[in-house]
């Protein structure tokens, strides 16, 4: 994994879209995504390109094909596995992209169980967060707090110094990358799967077009929400040729 020091002066792009000249051209790039223990392809998890919030999913090869510029940042999450990113340094399709994730330890699958009463995504969420506090101090400074008079509050200065903001950006970072976790695991390949009858390229193609927000899965935490969701837009949905193999 890289570490969160490396990342700090990259992850502004996660808290603002950047701006792109229409005489800027974004290309695409592909890319595998693999397990870092097995090197076995990880199969329909979330690339974020996290200056344009484009997300793509990965094929049964671990393959993605995503549209980049340089200095774009790209993320990647999946279901068991902590989070990573990768700067894009040039736009060369003849290059590709292979990342590897490290995966969370006591990995048991997407299932919902556990001594603590806690679910899978939970407990997978709890491992990831210490991870990224072991290279971040887990404290934020308020904006305001008790005057030292005793008499109403203060403001404090120090929130606003570098370090300070390079913190909130490392949070805000981290919570973008929690909130595509949160997709995978509520909306699963199985799900999907056995309510559309769809394998593969065709099951990937469709989770990528219909890929729920985080907001809308928060609102909607029943099963059958997302039942009534996936039937809805199976109706809409119109296969085509995948371009990711």
């Amino acid at each position: 994994m890289r570490k969160i020091n490396l990342v700090i002066f990259l992850i502004a792009a996660c808290l603002t879209t950047s701006s792109y000249s229409f005489a800027q051209k974004n290309d695409k790039r592909t890319g595998y995504l693999k397990d870092s223990a097995t090197q076995m392809p990880i199969v329909l998890a979330s690339v974020t390109n996290l200056n344009t919030k484009v997300t793509v999913m990965t094929s049964s090869a671990g393959k993605f094909l995503i549209a980049v510029k340089p200095k774009d940042i790209l993320s990647f999450a999946a279901v068991g596995y902590y989070f990573d990113t990768l700067t894009v340094t040039s736009t060369n399709s003849n290059d590709s992209l292979p990342v590897f994730l490290k995966p969370l330890g006591a990995y048991l699958g997407n299932v919902t169980v556990s001594s603590k009463g806690l679910n899978r995504y939970q407990q997978d969420s709890i491992e990831r967060r210490k991870q990224f506090l072991q290279g971040i101090a887990n404290y934020m400074i308020p904006t305001v707090s008790a005057a030292n008079s005793g008499a109403g509050i203060a403001l404090n200065i120090d929130r606003f110094s570098r370090h300070e903001k390079n913190k909130r950006r490392a949070y805000a970072f981290y919570e973008c990358n929690e909130n595509e976790a949160y997709i995978n695991y509520r909306f699963t390949p199985e799900l999907v799967a056995s309510l559309t009858g769809f394998k593969e390229d065709t099951l990937q193609e469709f989770m990528q077009t219909y890929r729920p927000s985080a907001t809308w899965l928060r609102s909607n935490l029943n099963k059958e929400d997302l039942i009534y969701y996936i039937n809805a837009q199976l109706k809409n949905y119109k296969p085509t040729r995948n371009e990711v193999r």
